[in-house]
């Protein structure tokens, strides 16, 4: 594709440096994702977005886009086979938040189990889709000594010998307590996930089963979730993914046990490196040098590491990784928030679930953060490790940015 100086970027305003990142290769417009226009698509030569934005025959006429990329790990609000008939490139971000959304999984699981009195490695875990995300969360939650089920049909298929590696989804609801679904949302073929979790499968689970989403809120059937809480086998929903997303129903938001607004993946790490894995890809569709780097803006909102406070050697270990975790990442703030949207009637309530989005504090990832080798048992040293992906650092390490509990 040949550069023009006149390049016009239409972006999600919810892209972080977008500007600083795209400004070198044209005129950066900024819209809200989801009252993006076909009008002002028309007038673009980029089209930059996340998940909030829908891009089918409705949006992309007769335009003359030249790239579409969306900062986001899955790809189902886009046409892709649309794009492909018109010669459009595209590119997403792949992996790009899938450490934010496991530090999601592994706070909230340790949150809970903290409020029910829960040891959290005497749990059974089963893991749904096992891509970039589901495998750091499967391989985390076995460092913290929990037992892992993983369930995966097409990498079953596509790698026989990894094929022990997998169970079937029976095995699965009939051995965990735990669930947490990491599958992209599928209406066709053979392995659809739209409403995965239907009335049958949500009645296959084991009694007072937790059940985790951060994939994606149609991928379970809310009357089925919804009866399964009240009248069967869930023990729990710790939710970030909701049906009927922006406006979820009041009485969900209300009965989770843990509630937030889509934002698992929201971490600044893992956004920032969406931002410039479609930086890169464009670049590449131009033939141009990349010379932006995220590292620059990284480095300008925080130190490389923060050094945590230490839990006490006498507490359970449950207790002692949460009160490391919740220093990274108070994930009671998220909830707090959430639930206040319950009261809305529906149009606000979509509204204010757009704004907590739009408006989400920076997060740090949990490899930012570090705590003393020795002040912790060394029977903890991998759950902290290779579990919460936290940094180990030798007698003698000092900083000044210190959390404390």
């Amino acid at each position: 594709m040949a550069h023009s100086p006149s390049l016009r970027i239409l972006a999600d305003a919810n892209i972080p440096h977008v500007h600083e990142a795209f400004g070198t290769l044209g005129t950066v417009t900024l819209a809200p994702g989801r009252a993006v226009s076909a009008s002002e698509v028309q007038a673009a030569d980029v089209l930059l977005i996340r998940s909030v934005t829908e891009v089918d025959a409705a949006l992309v006429h007769d335009q003359a886009l030249q790239f579409v990329g969306s900062a986001t790990i899955g790809t189902d609000h886009v046409d892709q086979d649309l794009l492909r008939q018109r010669g459009i490139p595209f590119a997403h971000a792949p992996g790009s938040n899938a450490d934010s959304v496991a530090d999601y999984v592994l706070t909230a699981l340790l949150h809970h189990a903290v409020r029910t009195g829960t040891d959290l490695p005497t749990r059974t875990v089963g893991v749904i889709g096992c891509g970039n995300t589901g495998s750091r969360v499967a391989r985390r939650c076995e460092a913290l000594g929990c037992r892992v089920l993983r369930n995966d049909p097409p990498r079953a298929k596509n790698e026989p010998e990894h094929a022990n590696l997998f169970v079937s989804l029976d095995t699965l609801l009939k051995e965990a307590d735990i669930i947490s679904l990491h599958v992209p949302l599928t209406t066709g073929g053979p392995h659809a996930t739209r409403h995965l979790l239907d009335t049958d499968v949500v009645a296959a689970m084991q009694p007072a089963t937790w059940l985790v989403n951060t994939s994606r809120g149609a991928v379970v059937e809310a009357n089925a979730v919804r009866n399964g809480l009240h009248n069967g086998p869930i023990g729990a929903l710790l939710f970030d993914v909701w049906p009927g997303e922006p406006a979820p129903a009041p009485d969900l938001i209300r009965d989770a046990a843990i509630a937030t607004p889509h934002i698992a993946g929201y971490a600044y790490d893992g956004k920032v490196r969406g931002t410039h894995m479609l930086y890169q890809a464009l670049c590449n569709v131009l033939d141009r040098p990349a010379t932006w780097q995220p590292n620059d803006v990284l480095s300008a909102h925080a130190p490389a590491t923060w050094h945590l406070a230490p839990p006490s050697a006498r507490w359970p270990r449950t207790e002692a990784w949460h009160a490391l975790a919740q220093q990274a990442y108070t994930i009671a703030e998220d909830d707090r928030r959430m639930r206040a949207l319950a009261s809305h009637p529906p149009k606000e309530r979509a509204k204010a679930f757009a704004e907590l989005r739009r408006t989400y504090p920076i997060r740090r990832e949990m490899n930012r953060y570090a705590v003393a080798a020795n002040s912790l048992l060394p029977a903890w040293h991998q759950p902290v490790s290779t579990g919460l992906t936290m940094q180990l650092t030798m007698p003698g390490a000092t900083s000044s940015h210190m959390r404390s509990t």
